[in-house]
């Protein structure tokens, strides 16, 4: 794990922080009224259609891993943007 030594502990709690809230804030759970789950942003990485359809799905869920990646992605840049600010002001 030398990737992870790499970087400040603030980076990784600020990283955690970010795709946590970001997670749970835009989170769509609409299954129980008939709609669909959704988790991810700014791309969605899971769903889960709920409801009755005319024609049943083989699977009510699907997990997209490149979304999820990028997902992460973009919150660690935003963690790492974040921690650059606050040791600039630090200075």
């Amino acid at each position: 794990m030398k990737i992870v030594s790499n970087f400040p502990k603030k980076t990784w709690v600020i990283f955690s922080v970010i795709t946590g809230t970001t997670t749970i804030l835009f989170a769509k759970c609409d299954s129980i009224s008939d709609g669909n789950d959704r988790l991810g942003f700014p791309f969605p990485f899971y769903e889960y259609m709920g409801g009755k359809r005319s024609v049943e799905p083989e699977n009510r869920s699907s997990f997209n891993s490149i979304y999820f990646l990028f997902d992460l992605i973009i919150c660690f840049g935003l963690a790492y943007f974040f921690t650059f600010l606050i040791q600039r002001s630090k200075k």
